[in-house]
């Protein structure tokens, strides 16, 4: 298929005028990349392995997680590289976009028919190979976009997209209880139907020059930046890295935080985790966008950015003492008000102290790197933190969440030390 010749322009032309309702596209992408990443990860993917073996599917579902988990650490700087190396007419994002897509549809296609645990482990890494891409993807487009003073409410968005694809993916399925082909098909078809509708309606940048050669060197590169040459830089990676661990201390052990301390029922369990992302997400979406239009306003991110991380540490406390479910709740309250506030500024942030801004992909590959590694940070050191005091059976949830807290508090301070923007 010939693309229209005003959908794809040179990279040294200016800045391409974003289309109207481009914030929009990039909202539905972004919920529609979620919805099928986090309903695999939720849902049908345990689903699955509860088929293929119930004895062991724990260990398969780990298994699984845990070379995915390795596997996105990986492909989001590589596929970000590629992206800002690719050489093709019809862009250097649109081709990712439409890719992603297919990605998603083969993943969702072998698990439903997936009869052992490496085509289960394959269908895996398809799904995330589909979500990095178009987290990916839609993020470096951010930046071609749109002027870095216009970034605030596109950004939160964007940052928006994978809670809200969370409530889509298990709100368009619920009504389908176990039934495995629904469960993939529904939230799969929303991706596709979300990307290639982005990719369709976005001028993209194609790059005028020939493809140069990759050396070593360059292949190193892609997973690295020196952080004493761009300080601003290494200091947003930690601090997201810091703020995210705390997050991910709330998030990763909140079934058995549930469970244990709230006595909340095995079959309440999945109302009420429901429940507890319909709170935090549905704060965050409502905080969001006007703070980062605000932020635009102003001029300013750091000052919204330290506030969010002491919102955090404040949810992140009170969850450590409360004893109640409306308690959790109203904790859960708090740390969506800080995500909200968090999510409009710290991409924009991010996005204008970039290395190389303009190919910004790779080193955006890099800040969602600091996303996914306090998942592996905090399951490392938990178990240390939730036996300390205690014996037997007990967990002190409240040190894992304390030390989220503290996490969470270092992560705003480092951001005071970014001097190339407010």
């Amino acid at each position: 298929m010939t693309l229209p010749s005003q959908l794809s322009v040179p990279l040294s032309a200016p800045r391409p005028v974003a289309p109207r309702g481009f914030s929009l596209l990039l909202l539905l992408a972004c919920v529609g990349a979620g919805a099928a990443q986090m309903t695999a990860a939720l849902l049908t993917l345990a689903l699955k392995a509860d088929q293929l073996d119930a004895s062991t599917a724990t260990t398969t579902i780990s298994l699984s997680s845990g070379i995915a988990g390795v596997f996105t650490l990986v492909a989001l700087p590589l596929v970000g590289t590629l992206s800002d190396r690719s050489r093709s007419r019809a862009g250097r994002r649109r081709p990712f976009l439409l890719g992603s897509a297919l990605a998603f549809v083969a993943g969702g296609a072998l698990l439903v028919v997936a009869p052992d645990v490496p085509t289960y482990v394959v269908a895996q890494l398809l799904t995330t190979l589909g979500f990095v891409g178009a987290t990916i993807t839609c993020t470096a487009l951010l930046t071609d976009q749109l002027p870095a003073d216009r970034r605030g409410p596109a950004a939160a968005l964007v940052s928006l997209g994978t809670p809200l694809g969370a409530l889509a993916g298990l709100g368009m399925t619920s009504p389908f209880g176990s039934d495995l082909v629904p469960l993939v098909a529904l939230p799969t078809g929303l991706a596709v139907v979300c990307l290639v509708l982005l990719a369709v309606a976005v001028p993209d940048r194609c790059h005028p020059h020939p493809r140069p050669r990759v050396d070593l060197r360059q292949v190193l590169g892609m997973f690295w930046v020196n952080p004493l040459r761009h300080r601003d830089f290494a200091w947003v990676f930690t601090s997201r890295v810091l703020v995210f661990s705390g997050v991910a201390a709330l998030n990763i052990y909140q079934p058995l935080f549930l469970m244990a301390r709230l006595h909340v029922a095995p079959p309440d369990l999945g109302r009420s985790i429901l429940l507890t992302v319909v709170v935090n997400a549905g704060v965050t979406l409502l905080v969001a966008p006007a703070v980062g239009r605000l932020s635009d306003r102003v001029g300013a991110r750091k000052p919204f950015i330290v506030v969010a991380a002491l919102v955090f540490t404040a949810g992140l406390v009170l969850a450590a003492v409360v004893t109640t479910f409306p308690g959790y709740l109203l904790a859960c309250a708090v740390v969506g008000l800080g995500q909200g506030v968090y999510f409009a500024v710290e991409l924009a942030l991010a996005t204008t102290v970039l290395p190389d801004p303009e190919n910004p992909a790779k080193d955006l590959g890099l800040v969602k790197v600091a996303d996914n590694l306090p998942q592996t940070l905090v399951a490392a050191v938990a178990p240390a933190l939730i036996a300390l005091g205690v014996h037997g059976a007990d967990r002190n949830w409240s040190a894992l969440f304390l030390a989220g807290a503290a996490a969470a508090l270092l992560g705003g301070l480092a951001i005071t030390f970014v001097r190339g923007a407010r």
